[in-house]
Parts: C-alpha cells; structure tokens; sequence
C-alpha cells in the first residue's frame, strides 16, 4: 500500500505541510513495514517512531492555536487526544494479538483516514484563521454528512461528553 502526500492536502502554511508531509513518510514505513511480513516487534518499533513523531506535530500545532488565539482550540486539541487514545489501543492489540488481517484493515483505517480527515477539514480551517480567513466549525455526531442549513446565529460549542467527530465546515457541507 503507497501512501503518499498529495498537493490538495496542503494547508498553505508550510510549518504545518512540512510536518503532514513527515507524517505520510511515518505511516508509508510503518504499512511498508506490515506489508513486508515484519514481525510485531519491528513494527511496533515503527509505529512508536510515528507515534512518537505524532505528538511532537501535536504538540506544535497546538502551541500555534494559542499563538493564534484560535477559537476552537479545545475542539482540535479533543481530536489530538482521541487519536492519541486510539493509537494506543491499536498498539496493545497488536502487541497481544499480533498482526492479524484485522488489525491490519484497524491500523490502515484508525490512522491513515483519521489523518486525511482531520488535515482536510480542522487543520485546513485552522489555517484559514491563521491566515485571517476563520471558518465557522460544525461538530457533527458520526454519521453520514447531512448538509446543514447556514444560519446567521453562532453554533453553540458542542457538549464536551457527546462525541464530537467528524468536523464539518459550514461552507464545505452547503456548497
């Protein structure tokens, strides 16, 4: 499986492509690693080297929202940290399971979609606001898209214990 960055997933700020770029380089090792029958320690080894490269690029990311007084700071920060729990999950499972299709199919869908989603939607508009063009975030429960009506009202901030994943963007789902 090649996994590679395309050009649509920039964000236009090249600290932030710069390290999704790093990141497509981690997870094309670690499916390399996978596809080429390494045993689990192998790649779990490369896995801790993504995982640990992760939340450096976290860590960044959320230094520059507080720089940028960006207003949905806590949203994407909640992404981080979901991610960060799954990533674990998926790591003691291989390390009790090993490296079944299953976990394969598991750490091919955990990883490689939830990054293409969120560069996509909450750090493409965490871009826009650095660049001074901010748009509004919809938290959607998971569920197929449903196109939201634009509404001059703001959109109250999500409960914290409903879930909040995926993103939608106002502009993305009424255009």
């Amino acid at each position: 499986m090649a996994v590679e960055w395309r050009e649509h997933l920039a964000v236009g700020v090249a600290r932030i492509d710069d390290q999704h770029k790093e990141l497509f380089r981690r997870f094309s090792a670690l499916m390399d690693a996978i596809n080429q029958g390494k045993g689990p320690p192998e790649v779990l080894h490369v896995l801790n080297f993504l995982d640990d490269y992760t939340v450096t690029h976290f860590r960044d990311e959320e230094k520059t929202m507080a720089e940028y007084r960006y207003p949905h700071l806590a949203l994407h920060r909640e992404e981080h940290l979901q991610f960060c729990r799954d990533l674990e999950k998926l790591k003691t499972r291989i390390t009790t399971e090993g490296f079944t299709q299953q976990n394969v199919l598991l750490t091919s869908r955990t990883l490689l979609r939830w990054l293409i989603q969120h560069i996509c939607t909450t750090d493409k508009a965490l871009a826009d606001h650095m660049k001074g063009r901010a748009r509004r975030v919809i938290a959607v429960p998971e569920r197929p898209a449903t196109i939201l009506p634009k509404s001059p009202e703001p959109v109250p901030e999500p409960d914290p214990e409903e879930k909040k994943f995926p993103f939608y963007y106002e502009d993305d789902v009424t255009s």
